[in-house]
């Protein structure tokens, strides 16, 4: 899934995108993780059928439409998980748990978190494309990103514990802001999380663009 939303290395059909979902949690499970990871299974296709219509029709048309209200109705189902995940997290009592497990729930908590919020960022950054507004990034966007940065600040101290999920999250951050300062900023966390995962200090940032621009739909 995320190889898919990340480049256009993997092109499943919609319906074989479905299957996988509803193959992974049977399509029944209501736990916030479970509501954010069959969220993200719809972009990839989304994306790919939303690049195709582009092609074929001028804004305003129908089509472009009906795509339009399939995202708002993602960013509908998202935002009221993502309250779940900020709940939960907010209210976690660590002292009810052995202290081992305390900082493994608190981390698991922290990286659903960022990526039930990174998952509306792309979903803004689709709506924004199809809008024929790519370059505009949303305040909803920018508050997301912000969050995530806050809780990557705070999770650097469970590192390696959650290191690709937050590395993923903040990818998604970077695409949420248009500051230059706030991008330097989800920049150097990535570097700083990529060391946890192997990469050197040198590792660069150049498919951060590439990424931007593919989920707003635009041509690389």
């Amino acid at each position: 899934v995320f190889a898919a939303l990340l480049t256009n290395n993997i092109q499943l059909s919609t319906r074989e995108w479905k299957i996988l979902s509803e193959g992974t949690f049977g399509g029944h499970d209501n736990a916030p993780d479970v509501k954010w990871f069959m969220c993200i299974t719809d972009v990839p296709d989304l994306i790919q059928r939303s690049k195709a219509a582009l092609i074929l029709h001028e804004p305003p048309s129908l089509h472009l439409l009906s795509l339009e209200l399939e995202v708002r109705a993602l960013l509908d189902h998202i935002r009221p998980v993502i309250t779940r995940l900020r709940d939960r997290f907010d209210n976690f009592d660590a002292k009810s748990f052995p202290e081992k497990l305390s900082d493994q729930l608190r981390a698991h908590y922290m990286r659903s978190l960022a990526m039930g919020l990174g998952v509306g960022i792309v979903l803004n950054c689709v709506l924004s494309g199809l809008e024929g507004t790519p370059t505009v990034v949303c305040d909803e966007s920018v508050l997301w990103s912000d969050e995530i940065v806050r809780i990557a600040e705070l999770a650097v101290v469970y590192r390696p514990l959650g290191s690709m999920a937050m590395l993923i999250a903040l990818r998604m951050a970077w695409s949420g802001v248009w500051l230059r300062e706030s991008k330097a900023r989800i920049e150097e966390l990535l570097k700083e999380y990529g060391l946890s995962v192997g990469l050197t200090e040198d590792s660069d940032c150049s498919d951060l663009g590439p990424m931007q621009r593919r989920w707003t739909l635009q041509q690389l």
